[in-house]
């Protein structure tokens, strides 16, 4: 159950305008742009001992698209053995791309933090303050105007004493490719985890990393995976230089890797990129460290219709004083709207 069933009875006025509660949807005052320019934005909440469903997600997304008069490009789902979720903002930029971040948690103590991050993306998006967005533009994402942002997804999944896998992702679009018959798309991919040593004062520590762009679980078509980056095996700490452009349309960032060893088990014929990343010095153990891989694929162009992308995997594996180990995993489907 969530905070409130009454889901049906907030009109999409009340929706855009009013600071309250539905079904555990909180719509927060839009302001600090020009009316025409506000992103819409919601929250939901999970009640205690209770969780927030991929249906009443999907639903928000729907009120929201609908009271800004965007159409859909892009939607992530999570699959069906992702944990408890617990907190959801969503709003929309003004270049009518979806940001959205999630909050899961298995106990207790993980909920109120989680909540409270939720409700910080909230407000941000309520006053049209982007921050992911800004910082990407002045920073580290080096890209031409070719390449087009259709979702932007934050992820923290906290579990006592193991640890948090934090899961942030854009998915790019490359327009006006010249290509009748196929269209490309690239993933920028966060990937971090913070050991229970460190988040819950426990003796469990980061032991490896698995982030995975599975372009083969799409039903799109025509799926040909031929860019991905960080490429082979990176020993110690060292600067990552990632690039999955193509020719004439740029796209690529950095990153500084600590003394972890990065090791590629992409299979290209496979159509997925997938890296394993050891944690294999204390520091690196008990600290929180990750990667920012990337890829892009080639895919089937269609008309019309919603069409499953690829999924986006984090794994992090954690490891107690025993050798004992404990995997905190989430999986999210990425559609795309033609």
């Amino acid at each position: 159950m969530m905070q409130n069933n009454d889901s049906e009875r907030f009109d999409r006025r009340g929706f855009i305008k009013g600071i309250g509660t539905a079904a555990g949807a909180i719509s927060l005052p839009l302001v600090g742009q020009t009316r025409g320019q506000r992103p819409s934005t919601a929250l939901l909440t999970a009640a205690p001992d209770d969780s927030i469903s991929t249906a009443q997600m999907q639903a928000v997304r729907r009120r929201v698209h609908e009271a800004r008069g965007v159409p859909f490009r892009a939607e992530t789902v999570p699959a069906e053995d992702t944990g408890e979720i617990v907190a959801f903002a969503y709003g929309i930029d003004s270049d009518g791309v979806p940001w959205q971040y999630v909050g899961i948690g298995d106990d207790g103590k993980n909920v109120a933090p989680l909540k409270a991050k939720a409700e910080r993306r909230a407000n941000q998006f309520a006053r049209g303050d982007f921050p992911q967005k800004q910082r990407a533009t002045a920073s580290d994402v080096t890209t031409q105007a070719s390449w087009d942002r259709i979702v932007h997804d934050e992820k923290d999944y906290c579990v006592d004493p193991y640890g948090c896998v934090t899961d942030n992702f854009d998915v790019y679009q490359l327009a006006s490719d010249g290509d009748a018959y196929q269209d490309a798309y690239s993933v920028k991919h966060v990937f971090a985890m913070e050991p229970g040593v460190r988040k819950y004062s426990s003796d469990w520590e980061n032991d490896v990393g698995r982030p995975l762009h599975d372009w083969s679980a799409g039903d799109i078509g025509g799926e040909d995976l031929d860019e991905w980056d960080p490429l082979g095996t990176h020993d110690g700490s060292q600067t990552i230089n990632v690039s999955i452009g193509t020719s004439g349309a740029s796209l690529g960032w950095s990153y500084t890797q600590p003394a972890v060893t990065t090791i590629d088990r992409t299979s290209p014929s496979g159509n997925y990129a997938e890296w394993s990343e050891e944690f294999n010095t204390s520091t690196a153990r008990r600290n929180t460290n990750g990667m920012k891989p990337g890829s892009r694929a080639w895919v089937n162009q269609h008309s019309s219709g919603k069409y499953h992308l690829l999924d986006v995997v984090s794994d992090g594996q954690f490891q107690n004083a025993w050798g004992s180990t404990h995997s905190v995993k989430f999986t999210w489907h990425v559609y795309v709207y033609a």
